[in-house]
């Protein structure tokens, strides 16, 4: 049986792996949505603001073969500023309200993120579950799984959410990426002749983390829309290890042929405004593409990754209870983004 899904922000990192499942594992017409027109292989896409429900009611009132709704839109917002609920919120509900009137809908995903048991305020228990009650602040998370309960119930369709933790992908498109925020981090250190030093504090430096390898949640997706018993449930995503910052550095260092160094405390955001000569001095001596150190990766980004001095973990049971049992190894996944960096001159 063919099924048909709209993959909302199928241009954006987990739109595009998603999209990438779903044309892998066959069977599913996929349409694409976003606010700029986009080529990709096997998606029809179809250009509009979800911000806009007048918008949305033109552009979508037609997709009357949609069975399935995956959505990982997200408003534009800079990093370190908070998400607007009220526009999140929205943009979910005008694409269902222009979608569910005629379309046969099966199943509604909706991707959040482990913030929604408030580790970015504090220490939480670990390991985090699903059943623990929201953090105490306001998130659009929590807006669109009240939406979705409640549709999902008036409209006889299925929903599912889920929560992952800190994306990674080996794509170089995407400055919002841990990975290219070590790499491009580690080169400029290794220009200066300097150790690898972490960014954090001593602390953050030996507290348990955590990862998503956005592949695997691209698969736990599609599992979630086409498993009858996930329905109307929400699952942590992680790769399922949890290791220390400490005990990956060694392993990044050794990947640059530098040394490891020790917690320094200090602000990326801060640290790269005068590397820009040192980073073009890289990019020439290694005859790298040429990249504007300040726009290759998002430097608060990674502030926000070593900022947490306390452990940060979930539990994946509840998905392994019910038959997902996939796993990636958090050494090896950063292994081979390195290597894509250099494959793609982004990094010596």
């Amino acid at each position: 049986m063919t099924h048909t899904a709209i993959v909302a922000g199928a241009s954006g990192l987990v739109g595009r792996c998603i999209v990438e499942q779903l044309l892998k594992q066959g069977g599913w017409n996929i349409i694409g949505l976003g606010r700029h027109p986009q080529k990709l292989g096997g998606v029809r896409w179809v250009t509009v603001d979800l911000a806009d429900a007048a918008d949305c009611r033109g552009a979508l009132g037609g997709l009357s073969e949609t069975t399935h709704i995956f959505y990982a839109g997200r408003y534009d917002h800079p990093e370190g500023v908070p998400e607007s609920v009220e526009i999140n919120t929205a943009m979910l509900i005008n694409l269902v309200d222009a979608v569910e009137p005629v379309a046969r809908l099966q199943h509604v995903h909706a991707v959040h993120g482990s913030k929604y048991y408030g580790h970015q305020l504090g220490p939480v228990a670990v390991p985090m579950v699903e059943s623990q009650a929201r953090a105490n602040n306001r998130n659009f998370y929590f807006n669109q799984e009240d939406f979705l309960i409640e549709r999902a119930r008036s409209g006889g369709w299925r929903y599912s959410t889920s929560r992952p933790h800190s994306f990674c992908d080996p794509a170089i498109d995407h400055p919002r990426s841990i990975g290219l925020v070590i790499a491009v981090y580690a080169a400029i250190q290794r220009e200066l002749w300097l150790p690898l030093n972490f960014p954090g504090s001593e602390a953050g430096f030996h507290a348990l983390t955590q990862f998503t390898d956005l592949a695997l949640l691209g698969r736990s997706l599609v599992w979630m829309a086409t498993e009858p018993r996930c329905a109307n449930q929400s699952f942590n995503v992680v790769n399922g290890d949890t290791p220390r910052w400490s005990e990956l550095w060694p392993d990044f260092a050794a990947a640059f042929g530098m040394k490891s160094g020790e917690p320094q405390n200090i602000k990326l955001e801060h640290w790269i405004k005068d590397k820009g000569p040192v980073w073009d001095a890289v990019v020439r001596k290694h005859q790298l593409r040429a990249t504007d150190v300040h726009q290759i990766a998002l430097w608060p980004y990674g502030d926000y990754q070593f900022s947490p001095q306390w452990d940060v973990t979930s539990s994946m049971e509840k998905a392994r209870k019910l038959g997902f049992n996939d796993m990636v190894d958090t050494r090896d996944m950063f292994r081979k983004q390195f290597d894509n960096y250099r494959a793609q001159r982004i990094v010596p």
